[in-house]
């Protein structure tokens, strides 16, 4: 469980399970136990399917490093690496709009990437190299199957459902989003799996699946070849009797595939019979085994004689995907060559949730193994799918999500314009107000840089009563009997001088709330409050010691602060009267977008161009002004089979001390850290 204020915004999970509780309380007990190397974890899937998942690493691995930089909790850091962003969505009743947080963008991403990779070793297995069997063709094969008339009739309702939730009242446990994203993934497999009056549609892509499934099963009779089929849909049957399981196993059958030699992983429900199931498809007894992500992937080796993968559906996240694909391409494959395929209905959900899972898994896998140098970036989680998206799917025009795209463009770039209003209001005021800011730093500084210089002329002088220097006691014993004649308690503040500490005037101020404080007042005035409501002689004397020793850096500190707002005063003044970056590109992006809006309704002009070719267009203008976020890494590019930074730094600092003696080598890393943060590359210099 995370705790946190941020209850009300969508994209962020703070609940927790008791077993990941009992794994986090274990793991900082043995990290107590054993600093700096507690705990390892080995994972190929540390982040699922959001970005926020490595806030959880980061509390497991390196609970360290969020504290020493103040973000241990997940506000701060959520305030340090993401953006809440408010969009407008329709209200419960339908009578109007309302306002909807979501975390939806990531910034500061370097950063990110930094600590992460401080105790992460990512490794792919690309970098590698493993002895895996290949891919043919390169990449999985996509079956395309057409869509049923049945299936086309029954996702235009999803579109009528959605409108319903968006323009009425419709009670969430009813219907919502995400019922309609799960009902249109089901579609997308077979109607039957929504609709118990829907019949078998030759062309289905479960009819295909079992086509590919008999062909392989023949071709690889010789070697008792093995094949996997994953379907996460409707793994039990539906209230009206339909399976898809059923109906993938009775097909083999009918095909001629003995029923010993096909297997549901659903009929091993312990660990004993799991094994001895796996066992039976490694020695190729069981030929062809069904199952689910959740049961058939991690810890599922069954490699050995596997000749193909089937995705009879799509996953939710990518590291679902990726536990799939890793149960044949994988070590220990007798097989040189593989097949994976995946099963898509044309037009239906099927196409955008692959798309979808790509895009989620090339941009973690980027920010993982540091390819990744963007600053900022959209965040890759959520499950269902908007209505722009749903209705852009059922209608079969892609042109519809390319609106939708470009009206969420436009509201980024007014966002954008807005925030670059408010930035030009800042730097007009800030121009203002510096110079005047500016010329008090340095009246202040000449006041304590001729004070300082007083206090250098009567150094060792200390403290003189009425111009005599006294001993210690004598001086206690007078500073004493002062302090007995003082009022007990002022109205307003009373300035009480005592004599002079090192040529400069020294005393007290009382006030008439709070402790009373101590001051040496020279060319300016300097306090520090003291301990105690009636302070006696050595607090006080301690207190002119506290001002005399903190001149010097707070001179240096305050001549640092003018340095810093000179440079605010120029920075501001360069921004001033700055038009807006984007301007054109929003002029272009609003053009295209009204006439694409003309084309698609009924008002469409033969004139202009197709909503193809608009579509296209917007397409092109959005690639060339896309922000860095898919920019790839050009300069100080990073050889992504290079060690880990750490593992870098730690060799040539060790080379360096056996060099020299007098380096000191951890001592000085550990000072660049503190005084600036240093990026990789310069680490790996040093």
């Amino acid at each position: 469980e995370t705790p946190s204020k941020m209850d009300r915004v969508a994209g962020i999970q703070t609940g927790g399970s008791e077993r990941a509780f009992d794994v986090y309380m274990k793991a900082r007990y043995l990290s107590e136990k054993n600093p700096g190397h507690g705990v390892t974890f080995a994972t190929g899937t540390p982040i699922s399917n959001t970005m926020v998942e490595m806030y959880t690493m980061q509390r497991f691995l390196d609970p360290e490093g969020l504290k020493s930089r103040g973000i241990e909790h997940f506000d701060a850091w959520a305030a340090t690496f993401g953006e809440v962003v408010e969009s407008m969505e329709i209200a419960p009743d339908g009578a109007g709009l309302r306002s909807r947080s979501r975390f939806a963008k990531f910034t500061n991403l370097p950063e990110l990437q930094q600590m992460f990779r401080a105790f992460a070793d990512v490794q792919s297995a690309e970098m590698l190299n493993l002895p895996r069997p290949a891919l043919r063709g390169g990449k999985p094969e996509v079956v395309a199957s057409p869509m049923s008339a049945e299936q086309s009739s029954l996702q235009s309702r999803l579109v009528d459902r959605y409108e319903k939730i968006r323009s009425t009242k419709v009670d969430p446990r009813i219907d919502n989003a995400l019922a309609i994203t799960t009902d249109g993934r089901k579609l997308a497999t077979d109607a039957r799996m929504v609709d118990p009056q829907a019949h078998d549609f030759p062309d289905s892509k479960v009819n295909r699946l079992v086509e590919n499934v008999h062909r392989i099963w023949e071709e690889s009779a010789e070697t008792r070849g093995t094949q996997l089929i994953f379907a996460d849909m409707v793994v039990n049957p539906t209230s009206w009797g339909y399976s898809p399981y059923e109906e993938i196993v009775t097909k083999l059958i009918e095909r001629g595939i003995p029923p010993e030699q096909i297997a549901s992983i659903g009929v091993a429900d312990s660990d004993a019979k799991k094994q001895l199931l796996f066992e039976k498809v490694r020695n190729g007894t069981v030929r062809v085994l069904l199952g689910s992500t959740q049961k058939m992937g991690t810890g599922t080796n069954v490699q050995k004689r596997l000749v193909a993968l089937h995705h009879l559906d799509a996953p939710w996240n990518p590291a679902e995907v990726e536990q799939r694909d890793g149960r044949i391409l994988r070590q220990g494959n007798l097989n040189k060559e593989v097949e994976i395929f995946r099963y898509v209905t044309q037009g239906s959900f099927d196409s955008y949730m692959w798309q979808a899972l790509e895009t989620k898994a090339r941009f973690i896998g980027q920010v993982m193994t540091g390819e990744n140098t963007a600053r900022r970036a959209e965040d890759i989680g959520g499950q269902e799918l908007s209505f722009a998206e749903v209705k852009a799917i059922a209608s079969g025009n892609p042109s519809v999500l390319t609106l939708a795209e470009a009206d969420a463009e436009l509201q980024r770039l007014a966002i954008l314009r807005k925030n670059h209003l408010d930035d030009q209001y800042v730097a007009r005021r800030r121009v203002r107000d510096l110079p005047e800011i500016i010329a008090g730093m340095n009246s202040r500084l000449a006041a304590m840089q001729a004070d300082h210089e007083a206090m250098h002329a009567h150094a060792g002088e200390g403290m003189r009563i009425n111009g005599q220097r006294l001993s210690r006691e004598d001086l206690i014993l007078s500073l004493e009997h002062r302090l007995e004649r003082l009022p007990s308690k002022v109205v307003d503040p009373k300035t009480i001088p005592l004599g002079t500490w090192n040529g400069l005037e020294c005393g007290i101020i009382l006030g008439p709330v709070g402790n009373p404080d101590a001051y040496l007042k020279g060319a300016g005035t300097r306090g520090i409050r003291l301990n105690a409501p009636k302070p006696g002689p050595r607090a006080i004397l301690n207190g002119f010691d506290r001002l005399s020793e903190t001149l010097a850096p707070e001179t240096s500190k305050l001549t640092q602060d003018i340095s810093i707002a000179s440079s605010q005063l120029h920075d501001y003044g360069n921004r001033l009267d700055q038009t807006f970056p984007h301007e054109t590109y929003q002029t272009q992006l609003t053009t295209l977008r009204d006439a694409l809006k003309n084309q698609l309704s009924n008002a469409a002009n033969p004139d202009m161009p197709s909503a193809a070719e608009l579509s296209e267009q917007i397409k092109l203008l959005k690639s060339n002004h896309a922000p860095d976020a898919n920019q790839s890494r050009t300069e100080r590019s990073v050889n992504s089979s290079a060690e880990p930074v750490a593992s870098l730094v730690r060799k040539r600092l060790l080379d360096v001390s056996a060099a020299s003696e007098t380096v000191e080598p951890v001592n000085y890393v550990s000072r660049i850290f503190s005084e600036r943060q240093a990026s990789a590359d310069e680490l790996i210099a040093v």
